[in-house]
Parts: structure tokens; C-alpha cells; sequence
């Protein structure tokens, strides 16, 4: 895997991603990451950005990836926020709790790299070999 901590998976029509983590916890901020490396280039002001606690909900690990993914493309394309850093505070059952920090997103100082529509279900992976586990997403662009 690259230094950046994923893997950039060739798609025809869309993108897509692979990362890992030795628990579920260190997966999703894993795929938090790569994600928001992906999709933006952001310059950090530490005295901006702020920790919100954000909890998501799905039936299932893919549907709670999905929706985890996609409430950061929501707050970015509904309220201009990105997240410069993240915490995976816990996952039980059908819940991700989150701390994020939030900042606005700053034309001057940021960058937009992808233009993502939405996280989608095609192709996405998410299981453990051994003692890793392994998320495989892809995003349509």
C-alpha cells in the first residue's frame, strides 16, 4: 500500500479506493481519509477548525461506509465543510460515532481534486483476512 495509507483502484467510468486497518475503528478512518485526500486539498487553520461529534446509522459494515462516506460529501456540498481530521470513536452494531474536525472550505487556501457525486455500492468490498480488514469503495465521479 502507498505512503498515503490506500490504494487507487482502476475503474472505467468511476473511482475507486482500497484501504485497511487491523480493526473496523481504524478502517472507516482509513477510508475517511483516503477519501477526503481524494477529493480535496486543504489547507489546515487550526484555530478553524472545530471537533463536532457525528453519528451515522446503517443496517450493515457496507451500508454504514456508504453513509459515512457520503454525510462528509453532504456537509461539504450543503454547508462547505471538510474535515481536516478524524477520530472513529466507536462502531456498535449499526452506529459509527465520530469525532471530526470541521473547517470551512476556503477558495483561496483550498483546493477541490474530484468532483465526487456520490459513494456508491458497485463493486464495494468490506471483510478481513487474517487479522486485517480491508475496505474496497469506489465513488462516482
Amino acid at each position: 500500500m502507498p505512503s498515503q495509507g490506500y490504494r487507487i483502484l482502476e475503474h472505467t467510468a468511476d473511482t475507486g479506493f482500497e484501504v485497511k486497518g487491523s480493526s473496523k475503528e481504524e478502517l472507516f478512518e482509513a477510508a475517511a481519509r483516503a477519501f477526503f485526500h481524494l477529493l480535496w486539498e486543504i489547507g489546515t487553520d487550526k484555530e478553524e477548525s472545530r471537533p463536532e461529534t457525528i453519528e451515522v446509522l446503517g443496517s450493515d459494515l457496507e451500508e454504514l461506509m456508504v453513509n459515512f462516506l457520503e454525510e462528509f460529501l453532504y456537509r461539504y456540498d450543503a454547508k462547505g465543510l471538510v474535515c481536516t481530521q478524524i477520530k472513529v470513536v466507536s462502531i456498535t452494531g449499526a452506529m459509527i460515532h465520530v469525532k471530526a474536525w470541521m473547517q470551512g472550505f476556503d477558495s483561496d487556501r483550498d483546493r477541490e481534486l474530484l468532483g465526487v457525486k456520490a459513494v456508491t455500492y458497485h463493486q464495494l468490498y468490506i471483510g478481513r483476512k487474517d487479522d486485517t480488514w480491508i475496505a474496497q469503495i469506489f465513488l462516482d465521479i
